[in-house]
C-alpha cells in the first residue's frame, strides 16, 4: 500500500505540470505586429521647411474638425504661411497630402493587435492605473508600460494599454505600482474613463486580460545555461 501511496504521489508530481496550460511572458512590443518602419516622406526636406509643412497640416486638421475658424489665430497664420512658401516656389499641398497619409498609417498601426495572442495565459509587466483614484480594492484597472501615462504624459496607442478585470481584488499602494500581471488575454476593444485628481480621460484599450494572478514586480532573470563539454 505503501509503494501505491508512493508511486501515485510521485506519478501525479511529475505529470501535474504537463497538464497545466503554458504561460506566455509577453513585453510591451509583443503587442505590436511586426511591420516594417514607418519614414516621415517629409524628412529629405530642409528641416525649417519640414517644420513649417508640419504645421500648416495641423493647422488644416484643426480647421477641418472645427477647432479653429476663419477667424482664429492659427488660421490667419496658416494663411501667411501658405504665401511665404509660395513665394519660395515649394508646392506645400502633394507635401502636406503625403505627410498626412504617413500620419494616418501611424494611427492605423496604433490600433492594430497582434491575434496569436488570443485566448492565451500571458504574463506581463507594467503599471496598475485604477480608473479612479480609491483607496478601496479595485478588480479593474488599465495596465500601462510607463509611469504617468494617461495622465502626466500623452496617452499611449489602444495597442499599449491593456483593460485588466481581476478575479480577485487588488489595493494598490500607489496611483501607480508596478506589477506583473497573469491571466487569458482576449483581444476586444474598451472604452474607458480614468477619472483623477485634476480631471477625466477617455481611453481606448486593444486588449482585455482577464487577471488570475496579481504580483509586485521583479525583474525576471534568465539563467544561461550550463556550458556542454
Amino acid at each position: 500500500m505503501l509503494r501505491q501511496i508512493i508511486f501515485l504521489s510521485a506519478f501525479f508530481l511529475f505529470t501535474m505540470p504537463a497538464f497545466a496550460e503554458r504561460v506566455e511572458v509577453l513585453n510591451w512590443q509583443s503587442l505590436i505586429p511586426k511591420s516594417e518602419p514607418l519614414v516621415n516622406p517629409l524628412n529629405n526636406l530642409e528641416i525649417s521647411v519640414r517644420l513649417d509643412i508640419e504645421y500648416l497640416a495641423t493647422v488644416h486638421y484643426w480647421f477641418k474638425t472645427g477647432q479653429i475658424t476663419k477667424v482664429s489665430t492659427e488660421y490667419e497664420d496658416g494663411l501667411e504661411l501658405e504665401h511665404q512658401l509660395k513665394d519660395k516656389k515649394i508646392d506645400f499641398e502633394p507635401l502636406i497630402a503625403e505627410y498626412n497619409e504617413f500620419l494616418d498609417e501611424i494611427e492605423r498601426r496604433n490600433k492594430t493587435v497582434v491575434k496569436e495572442l488570443e485566448g492565451k495565459m500571458v504574463k506581463i509587466p507594467g503599471f496598475a492605473l485604477p480608473l479612479e483614484t480609491s483607496d478601496t480594492a479595485v478588480n479593474e484597472f488599465l495596465l500601462v508600460p510607463t509611469v504617468g501615462a494617461c495622465i502626466h504624459t500623452p496617452t499611449p496607442p489602444s495597442n499599449q494599454m491593456v483593460f485588466v478585470e481581476l478575479k480577485q481584488s487588488y489595493k494598490p499602494k500607489n496611483l501607480y505600482d508596478p506589477v506583473w500581471v497573469t491571466g487569458k488575454m482576449k483581444i476586444q476593444s474598451t472604452k474607458q474613463s480614468v477619472v483623477y485628481s485634476d480631471g477625466e480621460a477617455g481611453i481606448e484599450t486593444a486588449y482585455i486580460l482577464v487577471g488570475t494572478q496579481i504580483e509586485p514586480y521583479q525583474e525576471i532573470i534568465e539563467i544561461p545555461p550550463l556550458p556542454t563539454n
